[in-house]
């Protein structure tokens, strides 16, 4: 009985490790999985502060070319 016992335990300890070895190779994929997003964060960032200024650019454009032609000045 015990030798079965022995066996268990050594089969327990064994299943461990391989679930220990598993969620190292998890842990890795998250983080690689993170330096991903945090790079399309940055360019999502990057993005909207182009469009942000495209538009703030545009519409002072457009202001600009109206006060020219509005008479009265």
């Amino acid at each position: 009985m015990d030798k079965r016992f022995e066996a268990m335990d050594k089969r327990f300890i064994e299943l461990r490790e391989d679930m220990n070895k598993r969620f190292e190779m998890v842990d890795k994929r998250f983080e690689t999985l993170d330096k991903r997003f945090e790079e399309l964060v940055r360019r999502m960032d990057r993005f909207m502060l182009w469009s942000v200024s495209l538009y703030v650019g545009g519409m002072g454009t457009v202001i600009a070319m109206i006060w020219r032609v509005i008479p009265g000045k």
